[in-house]
């Protein structure tokens, strides 16, 4: 078993969407982890993913499009605010990863080592015994299992119970100590990098379960139908899982192939807990905001001639006389008129819900992309095409990606 300390490591790193020639970096890609666009110099490969490549005493990062390290000699921040960022979306949206409508690849048993995690957090390592009762005459007898089960035998001298009910303590805290202990002590000092959380320490690590890993999970399974309280089994299922999981080597990865749903979640959180307004042509944004807004996915049936056809909005803000429509785009560049934001406000500016006519509301329009806080002019009428809509504005706004992924994980 190898452990290299972050001083030992070589770090390479790129961002998701960038050009990348693999023959150049140490590292093995799976043919998804890149894929080929065409550019004006011709065909390149790009990286797909945004994770972490971890092989012995060399780590890969692959950092979402257009996040900049503030300093290529300290990243270890940046690690762990990447691993952070995938790992509570992870654990707030667990179907849509099991259904494979989000797209996430390791081989690191990282959701069971949590829940094992989560278990010590609040009981600390296990340490609890398993009692059986069998037939018997020697040994502790077990007064009430006698009485409530066995059979009443009158005589000269009194009343019998037999057999005998003997109790016997079957101390399995052992193995179910040593594993929890091994699995966060193991998991913590491979990923020291990003993991920063309390070890269990002592010896946990002085038996190498991983190299007896088959007897672990046999012994494991044994125990399992003994337990019945479901934390227990909980517990049991997850440390099963995770050495089952566990692979040898030394090489593991964490790939994000979704990461837009990621992005799209981050600016939902920072809208909410940042945006300020609008003023003068320029998306206002403040640290620290006292009131939280309500942005969110909102669905409208605008169609009279087929009332089950919707549209939804990615972000949507009713705010008395003022209305926003905003929505994410997890692009490197834009290069052409986004029509659906530009029919969503010609659907919703003068919406009514009472079927009335109403004051007109300011319709705000906007795209929020990664970036580094830059904002312009999306679309705008050209002078002839609609003399009615003048004020009519798209805009985009480049959402630095550190600051909405702190946002995201700090701010609740």
């Amino acid at each position: 078993m190898e452990f290299y300390r972050m001083d030992e490591l070589k770090f390479y790193y790129s961002n998701e969407g960038k050009v990348i020639n693999t023959d150049n970096i140490p590292f093995f890609f799976d043919k998804r982890d890149t894929s080929i666009i065409d550019t004006d110099e011709g065909e390149k490969e790009v990286l797909s993913f945004a994770g972490i490549i971890l092989e012995k005493n060399k780590i890969f990062v692959s950092f979402p499009k257009h996040y900049e390290l503030i300093d290529d000699n300290d990243y270890i921040l940046d690690i762990q605010l990447l691993f952070d960022t995938i790992n509570k979306h992870y654990k707030e949206n667990k179907m849509l990863y099991f259904t494979k409508t989000l797209n996430i690849k390791t081989n690191y048993p990282f959701n069971e080592f949590f829940e094992i995690y989560d278990y010590y957090q609040k009981y600390g390592i296990y340490h609890e015994n398993l009692s059986e009762i069998y037939d018997g005459y020697n040994g502790n007898v077990s007064w009430r299992d006698t009485i409530k089960k066995s059979a009443t035998v009158i005589n000269k001298k009194g009343i019998l119970f037999l057999p005998l009910k003997i109790k016997k303590v079957k101390r399995y805290q052992v193995l179910i100590s040593e594993c929890m202990s091994y699995a966060i002590d193991y998991t913590l000092q491979q990923f020291s990098l990003f993991l920063d959380m309390p070890q269990v320490g002592g010896k946990s690590l002085e038996k190498d379960l991983l190299s007896n890993k088959d007897f672990i999970i046999r012994e494991l399974y044994s125990l399992k139908n003994k337990f019945f309280k479901d934390i227990h089994k909980k517990l049991i299922s997850n440390l099963i899982s995770f050495f089952e999981k566990l692979p040898g080597g030394g090489n593991y990865y964490l790939k994000h192939y979704s990461f837009s749903s990621v992005w799209e979640k981050m600016v939902n959180h920072y809208l909410n807990y940042h945006f300020e307004g609008i003023d003068d042509n320029r998306l206002i944004f403040k640290d620290n905001r006292s009131m939280v807004n309500k942005f969110e996915k909102a669905t409208f049936y605008p169609n009279s001639a087929n009332p089950r056809q919707n549209i939804q909005p990615d972000y949507y803000l009713d705010d008395g006389d003022t209305q926003y429509i905003f929505d994410a785009k997890y692009y490197n560049k834009i290069d052409s008129i986004n029509y659906k934001q530009v029919a969503y406000y010609f659907f919703l500016k003068n919406i009514s819900v009472t079927n009335e006519k109403m004051k007109r509301k300011t319709t705000y329009n906007a795209l929020i992309l990664p970036g580094n806080y830059a904002q312009r002019v999306h679309f705008k009428f050209k002078r002839g095409f609609n003399i009615e809509e003048p004020d009519f504005i798209i805009y985009e706004y480049y959402l630095d990606v550190r600051k909405a992924m702190e946002s995201y994980i700090n701010d609740d």
